[in-house]
């Protein structure tokens, strides 16, 4: 095994870096905004607007639980994942491991840089343990899901998101 590093593009995102990492920082309120995408149509459609994107929750992930720091979930055609903070910096970093089951032992970690009142930059940086088999196989994946992940997190109304319970 030897550890995979894939770092991001680094992401501009048009918003204050409390309200981002407010949001992020809480895997309860990430629930909340699955639970109520799944329930209500209403909310998926913004959300969709909002990202340019066609999702459809209820048909991608389910049995989702979470606490403030960890959360487990089912991907269908993949199955069970979760996460879980290892450490917390405010506004200024995220890390997080796998939490349960995983094929793999990884460490993520989000960066937040404020670079004026509303304008804050991202980057993801992914430390995974891979053999060389997974790595051939992964590598690309990885590489292409951290870069949409990290666009992703951009799109994100975190703004609208603060009082979310």
């Amino acid at each position: 095994m030897s550890t995979t590093k894939i770092v991001s593009d680094i992401k501009i995102i048009p918003n204050h870096v409390n309200s981002i990492y407010s949001f992020l920082s809480d895997f309860r309120k990430i629930a909340k905004v699955f639970e109520l995408a799944s329930e209500n149509p209403e909310v998926q459609a913004k959300i969709e607007e909002q990202t340019n994107k066609k999702m459809n929750f209820k048909d991608q992930i389910e049995h989702w639980e979470a606490t403030e720091d960890n959360c487990s979930f089912v991907i269908k055609g993949f199955g069970e994942a979760g996460l879980q903070f290892v450490e917390k910096d405010e506004n200024k970093s995220l890390k997080l491991t796998g939490y349960g089951r995983s094929p793999f032992e990884f460490y993520i970690w989000i960066q937040l840089i404020e670079q004026g009142p509303y304008e804050t930059k991202l980057r993801l940086t992914v430390h995974a343990e891979l053999n060389a088999m997974m790595k051939m196989m992964l590598k690309k994946k990885l590489e292409k899901g951290i870069d949409q992940l990290a666009e992703g997190m951009t799109q994100i109304p975190y703004q609208n998101l603060q009082n979310i319970e």
